[in-house]
């Protein structure tokens, strides 16, 4: 009997470790292809699926999972200045961040993403610059000491400074050195180069500093590159790469 119950545990155990692992890999699958397609819709999905999987075991891990899809839904806004969306989604991914602060977990990625949304809604109301600038800076600066691994915190420490002005301590050449820095630790790990739509958000944006830097070579090669690992990434073959050709 003691047997049957072990075998009967490590089947249940086995069971679940399967099922987390394939909706981890379903959850990874969405994302890639939301983002090389910039669909919102499919962005959303993810964030429904992410919220089900939260709703159903409330962990830190499975929060964290919630936020990388709500964070992704958020950044998608961008390019239409989808103001209306961004609304409905932001200071639910806030809280959720915070909360993850409070835990201690992933405290680097977490302040950085922190640190975007922060970001992205000055974007969006530069006249809240005046009391959110501080705290996106602060806590960016915090997630660089908490994890300086993270090619998540360098990457979006590169979106800082590429798109702060100059006068508040932006620095073209401070960006393109966190960008770098974020394709090193992605390709230092070859699992975080494969399908990995964050990979392909830094060599992208990587190419944009370098081509504000005037340096129109490397950003066509980075640009290359991102096409090497992605064929179908449509941003940098229908439009990165015919803006370098124009220059």
């Amino acid at each position: 009997m003691k047997n049957q119950i072990k075998i009967i545990s490590f089947l249940v155990l086995f069971t679940l470790g399967s099922f987390y692992a394939s909706s981890q890999s379903l959850h990874k699958e969405m994302a890639y292809r939301a983002y090389l397609t910039n669909n919102k819709s499919l962005w959303k999905d993810l964030v429904v699926e992410s919220q089900k999987t939260f709703d159903a075991n409330k962990t830190d891990k499975n929060r964290y999972n919630l936020v990388l899809a709500q964070h992704g839904l958020l950044g998608s806004t961008m390019s239409e200045q989808d103001e209306d969306l961004f609304d409905d989604y932001f200071k639910k991914a806030k809280d959720h961040i915070e909360e993850l602060i409070d835990n201690g977990y992933q405290e680097g990625n977490s302040r950085a993403l922190l640190s975007s949304i922060y970001g992205w809604e000055m974007g969006y109301s530069p006249w809240k610059g005046m009391f959110l600038g501080g705290k996106s800076s602060s806590n960016l600066e915090k997630a660089t000491k908490a994890d300086a691994s993270s090619p998540v915190v360098w990457q979006i420490y590169g979106g800082s400074k590429l798109f702060t002005p100059k006068a508040f301590g932006g620095s073209v050449t401070d960006a393109i050195e966190a960008y770098e820095k974020s394709v090193s630790l992605y390709e230092s790990n070859p699992a975080l180069t494969k399908s990995n739509w964050r990979y392909l958000d830094a060599l992208a944006w990587l190419g944009q500093a370098y081509e504000k830097n005037n340096q129109i070579d490397k950003a066509r090669k980075t640009y290359e590159k991102a096409l090497q690992v992605e064929p179908g990434f449509g941003w940098a073959k229908y439009v990165l790469l015919p803006n370098i050709a124009s220059k």
